[in-house]
């Protein structure tokens, strides 16, 4: 027994040492590439700014080290930030010329997931039509982070022929980083606003095709309201909002029935009739008024106040279903019609 507490301390007592011994070369490791970084980054930041203002510039000149390109590397990738157009391209021509682009592609190869999800982000920033191809292999990295930068970036690049790729990862990914992929999908829909149209096709995901309608919206995409038409007759409710406020911010006139159905509809979810009610109040329609005003009548305080916003959009006729309201016995109703009245 003595002698098996004696293994033990000495165990402990390696491990101890090994771990402070970690602690201390980690710590002299950082130190020293903290103050290599301290008497190069002047120096870098000096040559890159001369480099860019310079009219015909010379090649920065700088010792040829793996420490020395990737502290440039992180200095033109900070100083991209506050960069655009002919001087953004030259900086970008730079770091193609001295191989850091290709050598931060070749970090979407490496087995660590922390490389990879750095060169995809710095890719991104770079934005070189020579990552491409890098980029596209990426939209299949095992990791969902890393292969959502790749798509992102390509997005950002305008590279049409990419746009069937990244939908399909888009749709699976949908689920688990909604907000990444709603980034994309904005991204497409400003460049190439007919990706938007297959995002909302019928194959696609529920989860891709509600993103979709929303992206179709938000960018008033009209080219796209045969597919918003048709998800607003779907049985999913949240798809059939998304698509009746993208129908309203279009301006989509020839909805309006549909809409008004939709807007009285008890069966469905509250917020389908909240979306339906704005819409009818952003296209404008005076068909509208008659159903709105019953809707600033019913129990719902929520549904009171779109239908208030939705009739004073409505010109004359919903200002005066507004006045009659003031008469109301149903003081929430008074104020919603004061509200809207005084906007």
């Amino acid at each position: 027994m003595t002698q098996l507490l004696a293994w033990v301390a000495i165990a402990m007592t390696t491990a101890f040492v090994a771990l402070v011994a970690w602690i201390v070369i980690g710590r002299f490791l950082a130190d020293r590439m903290r103050k290599r970084e301290l008497f190069l980054r002047p120096t870098i930041e000096a040559a890159i700014a001369e480099y860019l203002a310079a009219e015909d510039p010379e090649p920065v000149r700088l010792p040829a080290t793996k420490a020395t390109y990737d502290l440039l590397r992180m200095v033109a990738l900070e100083t991209m930030a506050e960069l655009s157009g002919r001087e953004r391209d030259r900086l970008v021509a730079l770091l193609e010329r001295l191989g850091i682009v290709a050598a931060t592609a070749a970090g979407l190869g490496s087995r660590r997931r922390r490389v990879r999800r750095f060169a995809a982000e710095a890719l991104r920033q770079i934005a070189s039509e020579e990552t491409v191809r890098s980029l596209t292999v990426g939209l299949g990295d095992r990791d969902l982070d890393t292969s959502l930068t790749c798509a992102a970036a390509l997005a950002e690049l305008s590279d049409e022929t990419c746009a069937p790729a990244i939908l399909a990862l888009a749709d699976g990914a949908a689920v688990d980083r909604p907000g990444a992929v709603a980034a994309i999908l904005i991204t497409l829909g400003r460049s190439h606003p007919a990706t938007i149209g297959a995002a909302l096709a019928p194959d696609r995901s529920l989860e891709l095709r509600r993103l979709a309608a929303a992206v179709a919206g938000e960018l008033r995409l009209a080219e796209h309201v045969g597919p918003l038409r048709e998800a607003l007759r779907s049985g999913d409710d949240e798809l059939v909002a998304r698509a009746a406020r993208g129908l309203g911010a279009i301006g989509d006139v020839e909805e309006v029935e549909q809409l008004l159905g939709l807007a009285e509809a008890e069966n469905r979810s509250w917020f389908v009739r909240i979306a339906a009610t704005d819409a009818l109040g952003a296209i404008g329609d005076p068909r509208a008024v008659e159903p709105l005003e019953r809707e600033l009548h019913s129990e719902g305080w929520l549904l009171q106040a779109k239908a208030a916003k939705a009739l004073r959009m409505l010109g004359a006729k919903g200002e005066q279903a507004l006045r009659r309201a003031l008469t109301s016995p149903t003081t929430t109703v008074q104020d919603h019609a004061r509200v809207a009245l005084e906007r």
